[in-house]
């Protein structure tokens, strides 16, 4: 917890799928954590690295959660290449957590959730793959473990509970079950990470 009388903060970052969940978050915390979440879509990790300037200024917070790779991980039909290529993620997620390093002590990590394969909406012009979820998530727990940044396991949260009943027809989105089991992941994330070590798999 903080050390003066003020109010612990936190910072959420993260795509549509944090969006979902983020006022659930305000709401459970609410009297014991000030959220504050970013005022966009974060959407892939060179986003967040153009971005986080303007998200954070000078402003200082207890614990920042944060996300991305369902947007860096679509295989655009045209070209079926990655949005952001697996190595430039990596190197992506390690200047950002660099970046957040100067904002916070507690860095969260929140792993990327599975998508119903190949994106079934026929308006998309994108393919997501659970395969290339699993890479990045791997890529992602290379740079947190080496950072000793917390890792949050949304991705594992979505499996246990079924991803049927958590990701809606659109094959990435959440339907109510699924963002009421993340944001209370996430809360809870939050909550740990005010008194305990950083570092580790949650």
């Amino acid at each position: 917890m903080s050390s003066d009388s003020r109010s612990p903060t936190a910072y959420l970052i993260g795509d549509s799928i944090a969006g979902g969940y983020a006022a659930a978050v305000q709401a459970e915390l609410a009297g014991e954590i000030a959220v504050e979440v970013r005022p966009e879509n974060g959407e892939d990790s060179r986003h967040v690295l153009e971005r986080l300037g303007a998200w954070l200024g000078e402003r200082r917070y207890d614990a920042i959660h944060v996300n991305c790779g369902l947007h860096d991980l679509k295989r655009p039909h045209r070209s079926g290449e990655f949005q952001v290529p697996p190595a430039e993620y990596e190197a992506n997620l390690r200047q950002i957590v660099a970046r957040l390093n100067r904002h916070t002590a507690r860095v969260i990590w929140g792993r990327t959730t599975p998508v119903i394969d190949g994106q079934p909406a026929a308006e998309k012009d994108f393919d997501r793959f659970n395969r290339d979820i699993a890479a990045y998530n791997q890529a992602a727990d290379r740079v947190m473990a080496a950072c000793g940044v917390a890792v949050n396991d949304l991705h594992q949260a979505v499996v246990e509970a079924g991803v049927a009943n958590c990701v809606s027809a659109d094959g990435v989105h959440m339907t109510e079950q699924g963002y009421a089991i993340l944001s209370r992941r996430v809360a809870a994330a939050i909550r740990k990470a005010m008194t305990a070590d950083r570092g580790g798999i949650a």
